[in-house]
């Protein structure tokens, strides 16, 4: 990248787990540092811990980190708590990361930030707990609940009828169109190298934004797909390298 490609002062500039070509996703050392790339947006993961704290980590084991077979859902907060996530990044710069909460978050940013928070993990019990923190922070207004699960979508539908809902999907199909106008969802999350200008024209007929997930490949190649989105009309990203885009003015 020589200069950052300029976008719309409109258009949603996600920091995808935080700043996470750069830091350890999710952690928050990459939330922190995607704010000092002057991101206003990002995006996290959240599961149930085995005692209910929601925590915020994107893969179900923590195979990834150096602890094979170990699940998050099934692990209490205080065992996730100890855990070294950050030596699998660089032992060098993230040695002892630990793991955060989303109370954690959304405590250390408050109303700086607008979150989409997915509900990756598998426990029903996730979106009312979830909605249960947004509401004791008082952050409706700076969240958006995304997922690819239809039915923690409808969950967390169930105990709030207003919060903004976004549907993670592989593409704009009739078939989504058609299950997206029940819940009112306000957006549709389809992969950047599915999306097309005519999808997203007769998506917002039946949800207000479109958001592009999935910027992965070569830099060549994700520059590629950034432009591919923009060019289909879409109204944001979520990207590792937030530093990458700028809004223009």
């Amino acid at each position: 990248m020589l200069a950052p490609i300029k976008v719309a002062s409109s258009f949603r500039i996600i920091a995808h787990r935080g700043a996470s070509a750069y830091a350890p996703e999710n952690s928050l050392s990459a939330f922190n540092l995607a704010v000092k790339m002057g991101a206003k947006e990002i995006e996290t993961d959240t599961q149930l811990s085995a005692d209910g704290k929601v925590v915020l980590c994107h893969d179900l084991t923590l195979d990834r980190y150096g602890y094979e077979g170990q699940i998050v859902e099934k692990m209490s907060w205080p065992e996730l708590a100890s855990l070294d996530l950050g030596s699998w990044y660089s032992p060098f710069l993230f040695k002892n990361e630990r793991m955060i909460t989303l109370n954690d978050l959304l405590t250390s940013f408050q109303q700086e930030l607008i979150y989409h928070i997915e509900l990756k993990g598998k426990a029903r019990e996730l979106p009312g707990a979830v909605y249960r923190i947004i509401d004791e922070a008082g952050l409706h207004q700076q969240c958006i609940i995304t997922s690819f699960s239809y039915e923690h979508l409808a969950a967390m539908r169930a105990v709030s009828p207003i919060i903004r809902l976004g549907w993670l999907v592989d593409k704009l199909d009739p078939g989504v169109l058609n299950q997206a106008g029940s819940l009112n969802l306000f957006q549709l999350c389809p992969r950047a190298d599915q999306i097309q200008a005519e999808d997203v024209a007769k998506a917002r007929t039946v949800v207000q934004e479109i958001r592009a997930w999935g910027l992965t490949g070569s830099s060549t190649e994700v520059i590629k797909l950034i432009q591919q989105v923009i060019k289909a009309g879409s109204d944001g990203l979520t990207i590792n390298w937030p530093d990458w885009l700028n809004h223009i003015g």
